[in-house]
């Protein structure tokens, strides 16, 4: 056995596994181990989404507005023919980058050569001559742009760079503007116009991708956190039930066996515990590969019973089990297995403490559950009187039931004990 909780052998790991009992938890965790484990995972699974709605929504915006754009686009480079490769360049490099966010596969490629090729148009637009199209109070093709070059800047470049993109790529298209324009007067009213709204729209797109990956980030640190908690509060939950297992282990096999064979007399009392020795040590060889018991199946009344006769005869105890089967009353396999350890112990405990005087072993249907009754005309006993150290009783009967969600009920006096093991299904069947 390991001191330290966290060097679970496979029976812990097991039990571990039974202890988180969701399914859908074991698969968020072996999600998160995977994208924190693994240095190429960059993204966690919220902020991995976010990104995914930012990259669609740019490849909506930019589509739209591309259109409306380079319809405007062949009307103002009639004039100009220089223009029509940039504008052949810029078509391209918008369309490549929203195919990319539409596929999910180069966004930050395409999106960053499309930011970086835009701001190159603009000057180039600007040292151009302009044409008789071109007035003060039409806007040109490539403003129409201005925030979607901006925001595949969002996606594509660093915070810092992010911003910088977002002041300077309107400011740029102002300058271009008033050059293109010689300075002209009339141009400056809807030139500082339109790149304030540019600048608003801008620093909205930043402001809100910005937030909105910060909440990923802060999302998927939690989640990890919460899993790492969850965790780490299983592995002690199994340890310490592991703890208790392999005490009632202790208790029910290997020292029952040492006092039965200290009390042995004449070759049947031999035989008893030397049987009970190799079933003591080969429980405890199973120790660190102790599964859940089956696949946890509902069995019935029958079946308890069955079971508990078995371990009552290993034991050789002079006494039967009294039972009235009713099919329509079945309980997990897990649990019943509980009820039939328990019941042994307390079987066992009749034996060695009250002689098995008056010893009678009743199994019965309850209401929705079954209830085991082991009852003996021994002495009796005050549990406040075991010390601590002592797991015949709270261990190997309180702890494991309860632990199977079952409840446990002695009676105790000078006239004999009474140990009622019950399980009881708390699920409306209805």
């Amino acid at each position: 056995m390991q001191d330290d909780d966290r060097a679970l052998t496979p029976g812990v790991a097991a039990l571990a596994a039974e202890v988180a009992g969701s399914e859908t938890i074991e698969r968020a965790w072996s999600r998160v181990s995977r994208e924190r484990d693994d240095p190429t995972a960059r993204l966690g699974f919220t902020r991995t989404r976010i990104e995914r709605a930012i990259q669609l929504a740019f490849a909506a915006g930019a589509l739209v507005m591309g259109v409306q754009a380079y319809s405007l686009a062949l009307r103002d480079v009639a004039d100009s023919l220089p223009l029509v490769p940039l504008l052949a360049v810029i078509v391209a490099a918008n369309a490549a980058a929203v195919v990319a966010c539409v596929i999910g596969r180069g966004t930050r490629l395409f999106c960053g050569v499309f930011a970086g090729i835009f701001p190159v148009a603009i000057v180039v637009w600007g040292l151009s001559a302009s044409t008789s199209r071109d007035t003060h109070a039409q806007e040109p093709w490539h403003y129409y742009l201005l925030t979607v070059a901006t925001a595949a800047a969002v996606i594509a470049a660093p915070l810092s760079w992010q911003l910088v993109s977002v002041l300077g790529i309107p400011l740029l298209f102002a300058a271009s503007r008033l050059v293109r324009a010689s300075g002209a007067a009339e141009y400056w009213v809807q030139m500082l116009y339109d790149v304030s709204i540019a600048l608003l729209l801008g620093l909205g797109l930043f402001v809100i991708a910005w937030v909105l990956r910060g909440i990923g980030s802060s999302v998927d640190r939690a989640r990890i956190a919460a899993v790492d908690s969850y965790t780490e509060a299983a592995a002690v939950e199994a340890a310490e039930r592991e703890r208790i297992e392999v005490a009632g282990l202790m208790h029910d096999s290997v020292l029952a066996a040492l006092i039965s064979s200290a009390r042995a007399e004449g070759d049947r009392s031999g035989e008893l515990a030397v049987k009970m020795a190799r079933e003591a040590l080969n429980r405890l060889a199973d120790a660190d590969h102790d599964a859940p018991i089956g696949t946890n199946e509902p069995v019935g009344v029958a079946s308890v019973a069955e079971e508990l006769r078995v371990e009552i005869q290993r034991l050789g105890a002079p006494t039967d089990v009294v039972t009235t089967p009713d099919d329509a009353v079945r309980i997990p396999a897990r649990a019943a297995r509980a009820l039939v350890l328990a019941a042994t112990q307390a079987v066992a405990n009749a034996v060695q403490h009250a002689d098995a005087q008056g010893l009678e072993v009743t199994v019965r249907a309850a209401d929705r559950g079954v209830r085991v009754i082991v009852r003996d005309r021994g002495p009796g006993f005050d549990l406040d009187d075991i010390p601590a150290d002592r797991l015949g009783i709270r261990g190997s009967i309180y702890a494991r039931v309860a632990a199977a969600g079952g409840h446990v009920d002695v009676d105790a006096s000078a006239h004999g004990t009474v140990v009622t093991l019950s399980y009881i299904d708390e699920e409306d069947p209805s």
